[in-house]
This record gives structure tokens, C-alpha cells and sequence, in this order.
């Protein structure tokens, strides 16, 4: 398919999991994706994968919390490849996880750094450009701890919480500009984030059975499922602006089977 033809797409977190499932199907519908996290043997591995299925994809090594590796990645992005009119915030980190009487400050804070602090210095990078051309799609990965409060997450809920929020509120802002923003919620999937949370302790995080019994049962997914929702969401055809989705509703689901077909 070439529903992303001539699109550039950066996916932060694309290393592994969510995000290089993400970068895969994205370049497998036309873009030219870049691929960025801080694991530059990764990403290499990520772009071999793409290229050998005859896709267009470039590695950039960067720390989303680090405001001038930000700044470089798009740079040498538009330089490189193209201004880019898509940008998935996915990455991001799941600990500490423990009661917050027995977090360190610094844990703590890299947590938020990364979480709220990458998706912020991303989107504020790619932004300008967007706005300018009157066209672009931002996609910020969230989950259900944006709702739901879990003993053990202080970091992790808060986070969320204030992703969704910043959607809500640049949606407002960009209104009407061509661009849009919205944020997924992905659910249950099968990557090294849920492996981390099925590690835990019941006394850090006493929701662990949980996450146990859904890949007991077979209630994670596969990250490429999921994905389609990103894809459709990166789609030049798709509208939505300020929206929280959530993966497996049924509304979502068929107009993602609408656009990509399956």
C-alpha cells in the first residue's frame, strides 16, 4: 500500500517493542521513516529489517529528555530526508516502580524527563515546520494509567495523565491549522515494558498479577496489532484532533479496517 507515500515519520522509542513495531508498518505503507531512541545497535537492527522488505528508513541515536539531541534529530531529519509530517511520541519508561515513600528524586524525575519532557521537546521541534506547511500528524502512545491509579506508579499514572492532557490542550491550539494530534492507548502488548512490569513485586506493585494472568491467558498482544491504529492515525486521510483512543474499541477498529483494509 502507499497510503504514506511521501510522508516522513519519526518514531522516538523505535528500538524495540510498540515503536519498531510502529516504524515498520509505517514505512510498509511508503513512508520514509527515522527511527530514534537511545540504542544505536537497535535502531541499526530496526532499518536492516525495513530496508531488506524493500522500505526507506534512517537511524538517528538520541535522548528524547535531552533537549538539543531533540533539536538535532529533526535538523538533520528535514535535512536528510525531508521536513517530517509525522511524529509518534512513543518513547518512554516504566520505573520506578514502587511505593513512592521508597523512590529516589532522581529516578523519579528522568521518569517525567522522558515521559512528558520527550513528548513536549518533539513536539515542539516539529511543530513550527508542520504549521508552516499546514500539515501534520503527531501520535502520542498513553495508557489506561492515565485513568486508572495503581499503588506503585506514581511516576508512570502522573506521566500519562499529563500526556493526555497536553493532547487535549495542543489539539485546542492547532485547531484548524491541517495538523493534528491524538493519543493512543495501546493496551495489553507483548514487548520488554510488560516483561519489566510481570518482574515485579507484588509488594512495588501490587497490580503485577494482573499483567500476569493477561499474558497467562493470552490477553497481550502481538505490538504489530496496535499498530494499525498508529498508522491510521498517521494517515493524511484521518481528521481526528484531540482524541484519547483506545485500542480494541469498536468504533476505532473499523475505521482503522476502513483505511487499512483486514
Amino acid at each position: 500500500m502507499s497510503l504514506l507515500e511521501g510522508q516522513t515519520a519519526i518514531i522516538t522509542g523505535a528500538g524495540r517493542g510498540f515503536g519498531r513495531a510502529v516504524a515498520e508498518l509505517l514505512a510498509s505503507l511508503g513512508a520514509h521513516v527515522v527511527v530514534a531512541s537511545r540504542n544505536a545497535p537497535q535502531l541499526d537492527e530496526v532499518v536492516a529489517r525495513i530496508k531488506a522488505s524493500k522500505g526507506r528508513a534512517l537511524a538517528y541515536a538520541a535522548d528524547v529528555s535531552d533537549e538539543r539531541q531533540v533539536q538535532d534529530l529533526v535538523f538533520n531529519t528535514e535535512r536528510w530526508v525531508g521536513p517530517p509530517t509525522i511524529l509518534v511520541n512513543n518513547a518512554g519508561v516504566v520505573d520506578p516502580m514502587a511505593p513512592l515513600a521508597r523512590t529516589d528524586a532522581t529516578s523519579w524525575l528522568r521518569h517525567i524527563a522522558v515521559n512528558v519532557g520527550g513528548t513536549y521537546l518533539a513536539t515542539r521541534a516539529v511543530l513550527p515546520g508542520m504549521l508552516e506547511s499546514g500539515h501534520g500528524r503527531i501520535v502520542n502512545i498513553s495508557s489506561g494509567a492515565a485513568q486508572k491509579p495503581s499503588a506503585g506508579w506514581t511516576a508512570y499514572c502522573t506521566s500519562k495523565a499529563a500526556l493526555e492532557q497536553f493532547t487535549r490542550a495542543l489539539a485546542v491550539e492547532i485547531d484548524g491549522t491541517g495538523v493534528t494530534v491524538n493519543a493512543l492507548r495501546p493496551g495489553y502488548m507483548e514487548t520488554a515494558m510488560m516483561e519489566r512490569i510481570r518482574r515485579a513485586s507484588e509488594s512495588d506493585f501490587p497490580r503485577v498479577e494482573e499483567y500476569r494472568a493477561a499474558h497467562q491467558t493470552g490477553e497481550t498482544r502481538d505490538p504489530r496489532v496496535p499498530a494499525r491504529a498508529v498508522a491510521y492515525l498517521a494517515a493524511p486521510q484521518t481528521k481526528r484532533n484531540g482524541e484519547i483512543l483506545r485500542f480494541g474499541d469498536a468504533d476505532l477498529d473499523a475505521a482503522i479496517a476502513a483505511l487499512l483494509g483486514g
